[in-house]
């Protein structure tokens, strides 16, 4: 079965770089001292309806899921590895950037220190979320995934910080356990003071399991104006997600809850709650899937995203993705304009997605 039929969504991230720069680039065996070296690339359009969605879909289209990213890995001595990437992305100006760039220390087969700018450990897909060859969608959930400042808030693209890992095995299932903290970089500002834990549990790739927990403390700026709303309060997520993926079907739900901002009345109207749920079925070099999810905020503002789209294996390296979602805003408008993750207020109750996008690694 090739690595597309089956997404391999156990992996690792794959392991990236700015280094590489600097660094000679040659692809080799892995032993001390080599450096191996991996690309992916996403060339993606989208198309909507009505209204501008999340920063830059238009009915003339948009290009933000385009990218490309370069990731190395070397192996410094037995027990000490180290990995980053520099990722291109943007609408206008291919800007690359640094996404992440650590050290892992082994100190046995069961207990792994990371230390460096990390890949934030939350949601079942988001350690290797840049690389769409590994899952079937053209973006994932966007209840659960979006980045935008005025978004869910559930995951974030990297920490400063530090992670401690813990893993132990019994008969054919892995036990996970980590244990994160450090500052998170947000798009208007830092959450400090991070501290989090992810239990996780793997059965041979079939079945996965993660359950999560995150608290910091927000340092906002004015660009977005959260500032009155965000700066200085604590930011707390709990999320859980299970992947069931067997010969031909997969299975993908995750939920995630968020308190954030000030009171008032009692309440705080930043705090939320998402989810979603996948079906997909591999035949013949094809996967169609649907998915639903929801996004609310005690607000008022929040969507509601029916999905389907199919992918088809191109080679064993490249995959051609079709989707069409329908995106059923709340009325409701955010404190920052616009109405779930549109920055205007659509004519159309609900609005149609159309996108197509090839992927591929190298």
């Amino acid at each position: 079965m090739s690595r597309i039929r089956k997404f391999n969504l156990g992996i690792r991230p794959m392991c990236l770089a700015a280094v590489s720069m600097v660094l000679p680039l040659t692809a080799l065996s892995g032993e001390i001292g080599d450096i191996q070296w991996h690309g992916y690339l996403t060339s993606a359009l989208m198309i909507t309806s009505d209204g501008e969605y999340s920063g830059d879909v238009t009915d003339a289209g948009g290009t933000k899921d385009t990218r490309m990213g370069l990731n190395i890995s070397t192996q410094v001595d037995e027990s000490l590895s180290f990995v980053a990437q520099i990722k291109g992305k943007d609408t206008e100006k291919f800007v690359m950037e640094l996404d992440w760039a650590f050290a892992s220390y082994d100190f046995d087969e069961s207990t792994t220190l990371r230390f460096g700018k990390i890949k934030y450990p939350v949601g079942m897909y988001n350690e290797y979320i840049d690389i769409g060859y590994t899952y079937p969608w053209i973006r994932p959930p966007e209840g659960f995934y979006n980045q935008d400042a005025s978004g869910p808030n559930l995951t974030r693209v990297s920490y400063q910080g530090f992670d401690a890992g813990f893993t132990t095995f019994r008969d054919n299932i892995e036990f996970g356990l980590n244990l994160f903290g450090g500052v998170v970089d947000v798009p208007d500002g830092h959450m400090n003071q991070l501290v989090g834990a992810k239990l996780s549990i793997n059965m041979e790739d079939e079945i996965r399991f993660e359950l999560s927990g995150a608290s910091g403390v927000m340092d906002i700026d004015n660009s977005f104006g959260r500032k009155t709303m965000m700066d200085g309060e604590r930011h707390t997520a709990y999320t859980a997600g299970v992947v069931a993926d067997f010969a031909n079907f997969i299975v993908s739900s995750e939920f995630g809850s968020a308190t954030m901002g000030q009171k008032h009345g009692g309440e705080r109207p930043m705090d939320m709650n998402s989810g979603y749920i996948m079906g997909g079925y591999r035949l013949d070099g094809y996967m169609p899937h649907i998915t639903w999810e929801k996004w609310n905020v005690n607000g008022g503002w929040g969507q509601k995203i029916i999905g389907v789209g199919v992918l088809k294996e191109l080679t064993t390296n490249s995959v051609l993705k079709l989707e069409v979602r329908r995106v059923t805003p709340e009325t409701t408008q955010k404190p920052t304009g616009g109405v779930g993750l549109f920055e205007d207020v659509p004519s159309e109750k609900n609005v149609t997605l159309v996108g197509v996008a090839i992927e591929m690694v190298f």
